[in-house]
């Protein structure tokens, strides 16, 4: 059904989680949901949001949730009578009085099956736990600031403690590429005193940041390097650095490939083409790189009408999938303690 003509509809976003939605620093599923609730209001929908106090959503209705022990089984009773639809962000574990959609952000477990009315986050994610239906998560451009010019420093945007993420990797390259890279998601030391220490050996530790410190160091950083050592599921980080204009060089794992095109990065195995791509950052244009998400179906626009689409297949057919959908333990395995390999 085209988006023009589909139903007026009241969504409810349910998400039980100790960050407030937007979060203050670190917090990409949170994120994410701001995002989509901004632009299903923008785009005309009713939006209620089921979260901890403090959250906030422009346009929408928060209901907050209790901290109290046992509230999670009772916050179906929030959901307003009026509801068409609820979107929560991992399987149900009590009877839900409304049709429902779930987004699954993370690689599932081996024999763990997941309702047939579950959307992935890129076609990649899908396809590993035997599914076809994803939606790529998408982000507000408006957040973000893209300088022509670029400083001579790449950035790391993840849990540096998540040892498949490949901090350890992405130092390896920077220091034999000869660039600072900037950790955006280090430890935070008390009174942020990681602020307080040098760039050791061409490594600067932020500790976790976000807001305008996060926006300012990727809107002049060379690139991002992001060389992780797993199925990727989507990566918002580097979404955010390619509309920050910073190019993405990084292993093709997971969803990688389908963000990262050769114009705007590079995507190796081999940790000696992702130091030759950082040290040729004249093939990569910033203005092109912001284009890539503008262009390429990636803002929170184009998630809320992706998802816009599985809810009204929700509301008419009932459910997206059979009820025997796959396993997800076709996700290729990886050694994450092995380095990056220099040759292939």
């Amino acid at each position: 059904m085209p988006l023009e003509r589909q139903r007026f509809m009241h969504v409810t976003f349910y998400h039980d989680c100790d960050i407030p939605i937007p979060p203050p620093l670190y917090g990409g599923t949170e994120r994410v949901i701001y995002w989509l609730g901004k632009a299903l209001v923008h785009l005309g929908h009713r939006v209620t949001l089921l979260a901890r106090p403090g959250s906030g959503i422009p346009g929408a209705e928060l209901r907050p949730l209790s901290t109290a022990q046992g509230a999670e089984t009772c916050w179906t009773q929030m959901v307003p009578e009026a509801c068409d639809l609820l979107h929560l962000w991992r399987p149900p574990s009590v009877p839900l009085p409304k049709p429902f959609l779930v987004t699954m952000g993370s690689n599932g477990r081996p024999g763990v099956r997941f309702p047939p009315n579950t959307v992935f986050v890129s076609r990649t994610h899908a396809a590993n736990h035997g599914s076809r239906h994803f939606v790529y998560n998408g982000i507000d451009p408006a957040d973000y600031e893209c300088c022509p010019a670029r400083a001579e420093y790449a950035v790391f945007l993840a849990i540096a403690r998540t040892r498949t993420k490949n901090l350890a990797g992405a130092i390896q390259v920077a220091r034999e590429a000869g660039i600072t890279l900037h950790v955006l998601g280090s430890r935070t030391w008390p009174g942020n005193l990681q602020r307080l220490f040098p760039t050791i050996r061409g490594v600067r530790y932020h500790g976790m940041v976000g807001g305008r410190e996060k926006r300012a160091l990727l809107a002049r950083a060379r690139c991002l390097i992001f060389p992780v050592r797993y199925p990727e599921p989507f990566g918002v980080a580097v979404t955010e650095a390619l509309v920050s204009g910073c190019y993405v060089v990084g292993t093709p794992y997971g969803a990688l490939p389908e963000i990262v095109t050769p114009a705007v990065g590079r995507l190796s195995t081999t940790a000696r083409d992702l130091v030759e791509a950082i040290r040729n950052p004249a093939r990569f244009d910033p203005e092109a790189c912001r284009q890539r998400v503008l262009d390429g179906g990636f803002t929170h626009v184009d998630m809320a009408r992706n998802y816009l689409r599985y809810y009204e297949t929700v509301l008419t057919q009932g459910q997206l999938g059979e009820a025997d959908e796959a396993p997800p333990g076709t996700i290729p395995g990886f050694d994450y303690r092995q380095p990056l390999p220099w040759d292939e």
